[in-house]
C-alpha cells in the first residue's frame, strides 16, 4: 500500500494534487509547524504581467501549528482573493467554476489547516481525484519527530511504501524508514504545457490556473498522462 503526507497548502499547485492522485492514501499534517513565505497560506496565478501571490493574511505566536494559525479574516482577503482570480481570469473559458471555488473560500474557518484542507478537497473533487484523505486527528501517538511521525502514520495504515517529494532525500532518514520496514519512493513533479492566458505558459502555478483555464476534464487531459504508470 502506497501513502504520502504533507502539510495541508492553500491552493495547492498541480505537483500536490499529482501526488495525492498517485497514492492509496493520503494524510494531511495539518497539526505541524507554520513555516512563514511557503506555501500554507499562498500560492501563485498567473496575470498579464506575469506570476502574482495570492496570500492569506495570518494571526499567530511564533513557531505555531498550521492548526494554531488564523486566517486574519479582518483584512477581507477571501473577496480580494476572488476578486483577483475574476479580474484575471475573466476571458478563461471556464471562469464559472470560479463560482465553486468562491463558495469555499469565502467561508469562516477557524484555523488556517482547515482552510487549506478545503480548497485542496475542492480541487481533488473537481479534477475527480478520488484517493481517501485523512488528518493526523486519525491517528494515534504521532511522535513529534518528522521521520518517526511518517513512519508511524504508515504503520497505523498498514502501509509499506511511503511516496515522498523529490527534497525529501535532503533531510529523511532513509535507514530509519527501512530498519521499520518502510520503502521509500521519491515523487519528482514535472509539468506539461496547458492553455493558459497571457502569452507564454507559466509552470507550478496554484490548481485554479489549470480548473480555470482548462476546466474539470483538465487534470485528466494534462496531468495525469505525465504520471508514472499512465
Amino acid at each position: 500500500m502506497l501513502y504520502a503526507v504533507h502539510q495541508p497548502h492553500y491552493l495547492p499547485y498541480l505537483g500536490y494534487l499529482a501526488k495525492v492522485d498517485c497514492v492509496d492514501t493520503f494524510v494531511f499534517l495539518e497539526d505541524v509547524q507554520f513555516v512563514k513565505r511557503e506555501f500554507q497560506n499562498r500560492n501563485k496565478i498567473k496575470t498579464p504581467q506575469g506570476a502574482q501571490w495570492l496570500t492569506v493574511p495570518v494571526k499567530g505566536e511564533y513557531k505555531a501549528r498550521i492548526s494554531e494559525m488564523l486566517p486574519d479574516h479582518e483584512k477581507d482577503w477571501a473577496r480580494q482573493h476572488v476578486e483577483t482570480l475574476r479580474r484575471n481570469y475573466s476571458k478563461a473559458p471556464f471562469i464559472d467554476e470560479l463560482d465553486g471555488f468562491a463558495k469555499v473560500v469565502v467561508q469562516s474557518y477557524p484555523n488556517l489547516a482547515e482552510l487549506g484542507m478545503a480548497t485542496t478537497r475542492f480541487f481533488l473533487e473537481r479534477f475527480g481525484i478520488h484517493t481517501p484523505v485523512q488528518g493526523m486527528k486519525d491517528f494515534k501517538n504521532l511522535p513529534e519527530d518528522p521521520n518517526l511521525r511518517i513512519i508511524t502514520i504508515g504503520q497505523q495504515l498498514n502501509a509499506d511504501v511511503y511516496l515522498a517529494g523529490i527534497g525529501g532525500k535532503n533531510y529523511m532518514d532513509l535507514d530509519l524508514f527501512a530498519r521499520e520496514g518502510v520503502h521509500v519512493e521519491f515523487f519528482d513533479f514535472h509539468p506539461e504545457p496547458y492553455p493558459q492566458q497571457n502569452a507564454d505558459f507559466l509552470p507550478y502555478m496554484g490548481a485554479i490556473d489549470l480548473l480555470l483555464n482548462a476546466g474539470p476534464d483538465g487534470f485528466d487531459k494534462y496531468v495525469r498522462p505525465t504520471l508514472k504508470g499512465d
